[in-house]
């Protein structure tokens, strides 16, 4: 009996320590003056931070005219919706800029003739950051432009897929825009080093470049590519983290959780299975080779990683029930750790 009261003790004085090592290196948590009424903040919908630390999120409206809106979460929970003219028209991606925000999206035009119909047209939105639309300008290549990044100089980067996306993924092509949204260089991304085609992919802008986080199959196979304003395409292969069947999991075995962008690095985000106190780890890997360069570390928080900055991450937690739920911006220091495969 004595053994087991020493043992309960000793794993609540481990939960204690954990939630005490979290609150240390909680940095802000801040209630967020929400706009809309997302079923969770910025993964359902597309998220980004910017280099301040502001958080961009798609609000989940659930009302067709509204799904052309941006709310960017300032670090004291104040909000600014960002939204296009026309409240028919639709946003695919956005890219924080300049203190404000590019936009890609949908707008519907109405046709020259009486006879004709209304037709969908590709745009560019540029936004101040106040929110208001500075300038929009219809954009049109050879591909089907499904994710954009703003580098240093304030070049656009859109990258896209040639033909029908589908299982197996797709050929993928992008092409670089001068500030005022007039192309000046097309691209193809070279096939994936294994074979297959490329399934996805997410971007971040860069200092005289773009850089793009690919996932190809049917491997699932990770890939880095940088972009220049030229328009020349390099690309770093990333380690595919290994993953357990349901029913396999094991004390001590690695669970991969997201890939992200940070500064200078693809960040892959993990946990060790029942690890005591419990972590969340992040490997860095250098955009232009892909290899491992150091690893960050923070007790384990109620929420997923929305944005990885470097020395801290931020993330949207939901607390309360019913009438009493709130949204809170939380940023969590984080701590250099030795290297961890």
């Amino acid at each position: 009996m004595p053994s087991r009261l020493i043992a309960t003790l000793l794993f609540l004085a481990c939960i204690a320590k954990r939630y005490l090592s979290y609150g240390q290196q909680v940095m802000g948590d801040v209630a967020v003056s929400l706009i809309g009424a997302p079923s969770w903040v910025g993964h359902q919908n597309g998220f980004q931070c910017d280099q301040k630390g502001e958080f961009f999120y798609r609000p989940d409206f659930r009302r067709e005219s509204d799904v052309g809106s941006v709310v960017r979460v300032n670090q004291d929970g104040s909000t600014l919706l960002f939204q296009v003219p026309d409240r028919l028209n639709s946003l695919v991606r956005f890219a924080a800029a300049n203190n404000g925000l590019v936009a890609l999206g949908r707008a519907v035009v109405a046709g020259l003739r009486p006879t004709d119909g209304p037709s969908v047209e590709t745009r560019l939105y540029h936004f101040d950051g106040q929110g208001k639309v500075v300038a929009q300008h219809p954009i049109s290549f050879g591909f089907n432009p499904t994710q954009i990044a703003v580098t240093s100089s304030g070049k656009t980067v859109v990258i896209g897929y040639l033909d029908r996306m589908t299982r197996e993924g797709a050929r993928f092509a992008g092409a670089v825009l001068d500030g005022e949204d007039k192309v000046i260089r097309v691209f193809e991304l070279p096939e994936p080093a294994d074979g297959g085609k490329w399934a996805g992919a997410m971007m971040e802008g860069g200092d005289g470049v773009a850089y793009a986080l690919l996932q190809a199959l049917p491997k699932r196979s990770n890939a880095v590519a940088t972009i220049t304003e030229s328009g020349r395409v390099d690309i770093a292969d990333l380690p595919v983290p290994p993953t357990l069947p349901p029913g396999e999991w094991q004390a001590g075995r690695r669970l991969h959780s997201q890939w992200l962008l940070g500064p200078g690095a693809a960040v892959e985000e993990y946990s060790i299975y029942r690890e005591m106190p419990s972590l969340i780890r992040f490997n860095e890997y250098d955009f232009a080779s892909g290899k491992r360069v150091r690893t960050k570390t923070t007790p384990a928080a109620a929420f997923l990683t929305s944005c990885y900055l470097g020395d801290r991450i931020v993330g949207m937690v939901r607390r309360g029930d019913g009438d009493q739920q709130s949204i809170h911006r939380v940023t969590v220091k984080l701590e250099a750790a030795q290297l961890h495969d």
